[in-house]
């Protein structure tokens, strides 16, 4: 009997060090904001093409977002992933439970005009009372668009 509460209570040391462990780590903020539309069409003027990217989305929190950043990454005619070098900013303001809309021209040499695909996140914000929120690094918060070969 004895033997077997010392491996029950070694057991029970383990299970608790583990959930202790567990606890420590933290969540991943939810995302702020929810997506509901994403088209990267070309804007032809006076015969020069230009790539945009037109996104609309929610504000799905309680406070007044001032500022927000976004990442893009192309998904270019071989299926690779490329990155848009910079950020696309957002200052317009987004009322919480609001749609807003934005519209950014690209470069069109940074962007493959047979692309199979776009993705774009949300990289940080803030809000009117001069709190942020961060993307982790693993871009959780965003929209993704393939129509490329399934």
């Amino acid at each position: 009997m004895n033997r077997f509460m010392s491996k029950f209570a070694g057991a029970l040391a383990l299970a608790v060090g583990a959930s202790a462990a567990c606890l420590g780590q933290q969540a991943p903020q939810p995302c702020p904001i929810s997506y509901s539309h994403l088209d990267m069409p070309y804007r032809h003027e006076m015969g020069v093409s230009t790539p945009t990217v037109k996104l609309s989305f929610t504000n799905e929190t309680k406070k007044r977002i001032e500022r927000a950043k976004f990442g893009l990454v192309v998904i270019d005619s071989d299926a690779h992933e490329a990155p848009y070098p910079g950020a696309l900013t957002f200052s317009a303001g987004a009322e919480p439970g609001k749609v807003v809309s934005a519209e950014w021209d690209l470069e069109m040499e940074k962007v493959d005009i047979n692309r199979m695909g776009e993705t774009i996140y949300l990289k940080s914000l803030r809000f009117d009372d001069g709190t942020v929120w961060q993307d982790d690094g693993h871009e959780r918060c965003r929209q993704e668009i393939y129509y490329g070969p399934k």
